[in-house]
């Protein structure tokens, strides 16, 4: 087995990305591909004091799983707050290690930036998450809103 590799997301990711995506469906259907090419172009896009941040894992320079988190600041608490709202291992390379690895990464770019707490919302791999360090502190509601 090669190495797992994790770094910043590229442009030249995208198509690698949107396969992933279409892993993680959380709605009635699955990503579509033109909204998706306008939400990765804002999200690889360099910005300083960044809001979103992807990371991708490959293994033989075949990306295999990402992460997209979100930094923020709330009101309830003070500083920086950040929330991994995707990540999806491909199929193929589950159980070895990707999805630890891609949560580490973030959790140094983290605190290099000096967030002092991460979230996210899940329903399917609270085990996963609790093994990493992570207490169950709230639950997660969503609604599918009616375009227009």
């Amino acid at each position: 087995m090669a190495d797992i590799v994790v770094r910043r997301g590229l442009q030249s990711d995208l198509e690698a990305v949107f396969g992933l995506s279409t892993q993680l469906v959380t709605g009635p259907q699955g990503p579509q591909l033109d909204d998706f090419v306008t939400v990765f172009n804002n999200v690889v896009r360099w910005r300083e004091n960044e809001t979103n941040v992807l990371y991708v894992a490959e293994e033989d320079e075949v990306v295999i799983g990402y992460t997209l988190m979100t930094v923020s600041r709330l009101l309830h608490t003070p500083g920086l707050t950040a929330q991994i709202q995707e990540l999806v291992v491909d199929e193929s390379a589950r159980g070895r290690g990707v999805g630890s690895a891609l949560v580490r990464t973030n959790e140094s770019y983290a605190q290099q930036r000096g967030i002092r707490r991460i979230t996210m919302g899940t329903a399917r791999l609270g085990g996963f998450y609790r093994r990493l360090g992570y207490q169950v502190t709230a639950e997660f509601y969503s609604k599918q809103l009616p375009i227009g």
